[in-house]
């Protein structure tokens, strides 16, 4: 925060120098002119980003004259020279092997190799994992077909609705008006379904009737009187089939 803008610029750009070049940190004197100005590197040395010969920071090696370091290096996760060459000569070595079909070489003693698993209540073993359940794709839908017909589930459903609603049970020839009106809407409005009784029996579960002519109607079109004589017509049905 302390820092300019140009000479966190060149902080960045022999950072990367430092990096590509593996020199542990130190920034060659040449480089730092051949990156920025004067101006800058007194100013990253001014904010101990770098450092300059003499320094006092009891943490970075001393540079030579010329020559900076920058500041916590190896402190800020930067690999060393020898361990960034250690690792570039085990991948080649590696690859070298894969290519050649060559076995790869035996895991140091008490270290079991990548490919042999770890026996029975080996609390170091890694973890079984639990296969996908396979996934569900979502129900095709489709237009209502011209034979549908409600299922006795369906039916037994809408009933026991109706029942527990206080309206009087549909006979057989008005579940199938009911039905035969629901197929005619549903196409009308070109409604797209994976199945249909739910929706079947929530139609007949708000469907009317109307005593004097036995016309399913639906509820909202029924006036008061006819719930009343609805009410009477199932009152009497019942009456008669005890007596019956």
């Amino acid at each position: 925060m302390n820092a300019t803008n140009a000479a966190i610029g060149l902080w960045v750009r022999v950072g990367s120098y430092v990096a590509q070049h593996l020199t542990d940190g130190h920034v060659p004197g040449v480089v730092a002119k051949a990156y920025g100005t004067p101006s800058q590197a007194r100013k990253l040395v001014e904010v101990e980003l770098w450092h300059a010969h003499g320094h006092t920071c009891r943490r970075c090696p001393q540079p030579r004259p010329g020559d900076y370091f920058m500041h916590d290096y190896r402190e800020s996760g930067n690999l060393a020279r020898s361990e960034v060459k250690a690792k570039r000569a085990k991948d080649a070595e590696k690859k070298r092997r894969q290519r050649a079909g060559s076995p790869t070489p035996p895991p140091p003693p008490g270290q079991m190799p990548f490919d042999e698993e770890p026996p029975p209540g080996d609390e170091d073993a890694p973890p079984e994992e639990t296969p996908r359940p396979p996934r569900r794709t979502a129900p095709a839908l489709a237009g209502i077909p011209a034979d549908w017909e409600p299922s006795e589930v369906d039916v037994q459903a809408a009933q026991d609705a109706r029942l527990a609603a206080g309206q009087p049970p549909l006979t057989a020839l008005q579940v199938a008006s009911v039905t035969r009106k629901f197929r005619r809407r549903q196409t009308d409005d070109d409604v797209r379904a994976a199945a249909w009784g739910g929706r079947w029996q929530q139609w007949a579960e708000n469907e009317r009737v109307d005593p004097p002519d036995g016309v399913v109607v639906p509820f909202e079109q029924m006036t008061k009187s006819q719930q009343q004589r609805a009410g009477l017509a199932a009152l009497r049905e019942q009456m008669q089939g005890g007596t019956a």
